[in-house]
């Protein structure tokens, strides 16, 4: 029987091909045989089966749905798991759930794995990019403690949490987004369609025009006439900027660079404080130790300051010293938060520390961002106010001038 299979290789390459196998069940032995994570592995009778299979290649790209599934996936084995079921009946009882072929054939391979005797954080280091060490820790101390379905939980608490904060920042930044479309439109339309009229119309009363209405009419007739370069430089210039944004240095230096804005600053450091904070607390009521807490965390953190931060506090905890200490020699760690923070490890309650201030830091964060955007909102629309009114008092006020001066 003809298979078509889309999978990725040992070295991380993506392929698609065809093989020949007795059924389905001996297709995904020769390929787990192979080494290759599957994702899409159907009958290929037709062209239309090899195309059906690369759909869903191309699906399993999708950005935004790892996250969201490894959520939905810990949530279920948590209620699983405490219904009574074991690991791997639960896991298959999830893959009959409707979801994403990528994503059920990766759940195929963690219960085949689990099945032949390999533990679930094992079976999930085999993938690496969907499950981060952080996770994969939270899941290894609740094998070793017998409590699977409570570090399930909190790995869920964990996941929603960051898509929250996720959901903030995206949901702040539509409406500000559509403004500056509209601005962009209005622009446009006013160069495209209004301006060539009025030159039309200038040209015919053969009358001197102020420097600022000429100044707007050039400009109009500038992006008409060039608009390959007017519109291809700024296109060009901005894929640059991506490109090195996306690159080592180009990200550090914004990131650092954006922490020194007033009020943005603090936004973005509340926020990766919040996340880093959530992290070390489902790591910690998971019975992690503390030094291999902030180890597995700094996987998690993309920032350079507070990936130093984290290493700074690993040194410490090494070197015998507390973690309160060194968050107190940080400007990244508000007073208040060390504070806590140094309450909760006095106490032997760290974990709830960070519990309790990540969620206050949540609410605070959620308050500040709806606070910048309806900043953001009023001074696009007095932008937007100033370009439309600069623009038809420069248009009509020649207009006025001929009136006056024909009364």
């Amino acid at each position: 029987m003809l298979f078509a299979v889309t999978a990725i290789d040992a070295r991380g390459e993506r392929l698609s091909e065809s093989f020949e196998a007795e059924d389905l069940q001996a297709a995904q032995r020769e390929l787990m045989s192979r080494g290759l994570m599957v994702l899409s592995l159907e009958p290929a009778r037709s062209p239309a089966g090899v195309l059906a299979s690369i759909r869903g290649a191309r699906s399993a790209a999708r950005p935004g749905a790892k996250l969201r599934e490894v959520a939905v996936f810990a949530r279920l084995m948590s209620m699983m798991l405490r219904a009574g079921a074991s690991v791997v009946p639960a896991m298959s009882a999830i893959r009959e759930q409707p979801g994403r072929p990528a994503f059920l054939a990766l759940l195929a391979d963690l219960a085949e794995r689990v099945e032949s005797g390999v533990s679930l954080h094992d079976a999930m280091a085999r993938h690496d990019h969907i499950f981060s060490g952080a996770v994969r820790t939270v899941i290894a101390a609740g094998e070793a403690t017998g409590s699977l379905a409570e570090s399930f939980a909190r790995l869920s608490q964990l996941l929603d949490a960051r898509m929250r904060i996720r959901r903030t920042v995206v949901g702040a930044l539509v409406y500000p987004a559509m403004l500056l479309m509209m601005a962009v439109g209005v622009t446009l339309t006013m160069a495209l369609f209004v301006l060539p009229r009025f030159t039309d119309l200038f040209k015919m009363l053969n009358t001197p025009t102020p420097a600022v209405t000429q100044i707007m009419l050039d400009a109009g007739t500038l992006l008409r006439e060039q608009w390959v370069w007017v519109v291809g430089g700024p296109v060009a210039a901005g894929a640059a900027l991506w490109a090195w944004l996306r690159s080592r240095s180009g990200r550090e230096l914004v990131s650092n660079l954006v922490l020194h804005v007033p009020v943005l600053g603090r936004a973005v450091s509340g926020v990766l404080l919040a996340g880093l904070l959530n992290i070390w607390a489902a790591l910690l009521r998971s019975r992690v130790p503390l030094l291999e807490t902030v180890r597995e965390a700094r996987e998690a953190v993309a920032h350079p300051r507070f990936r130093a931060l984290v290493s700074d506090v690993e040194t410490a905890i090494t070197e015998g010293r507390t973690l309160s200490g060194v968050l107190k020699q940080s400007r990244l760690v508000p007073p208040t938060i060390v504070a806590t923070l140094q309450t909760g490890e006095e106490s032997g309650r760290l974990g709830e520390s960070m519990e309790f201030v990540a969620a206050w830091l949540e609410e605070e964060n959620d308050a500040l961002i709806r606070s910048l955007t309806r900043a953001l909102e009023p001074a696009i629309l007095i932008f937007m106010g100033l370009l439309v009114g600069g623009v038809a008092i420069g248009l009509f006020l020649p207009l006025f001038d001929i009136a006056t001066a024909a009364g």
